[in-house]
């Protein structure tokens, strides 16, 4: 685990073990955000709250409203927690490896 850990800091470019639990606990509470956000949606357009009841094409739907208000909450809650640089990079990067055939061709 500490090596993953190491890797991750050299990876991301973060000095301090301090900084990176604060970047896990930031994913953390994005991650729990997201869980109480996806069943109002899919209650309100589809009137089911499990991912089982839903028919395939719910469900993609489901997801990819899911995915954007992530990044949405993510980008939010890292900025009022006070890692915007590291977030904003951390969305981009997301979003490049997501939809690489948005990537500038040089």
């Amino acid at each position: 685990m500490k090596a993953l850990w190491e890797k991750l800091k050299i990876k991301w470019n973060i000095q301090s073990d301090k900084r990176m639990a604060w970047i896990f606990i930031i994913f953390a509470i994005t991650g729990s955000s997201i869980a109480f956000v996806r069943r109002p949606i899919t209650m309100s357009l589809f009137e089911k709250s499990t991912y089982a009841e839903l028919i395939w094409y719910e469900l993609i739907i489901t997801i990819v409203i899911v995915y954007f208000m992530y990044q949405i909450l993510l980008f939010t809650i890292g900025s009022l927690l006070g890692e915007h640089q590291f977030v904003k990079w951390f969305v981009v990067k997301m979003n490049k490896r997501m939809f690489p055939f948005l990537q500038k061709k040089i």
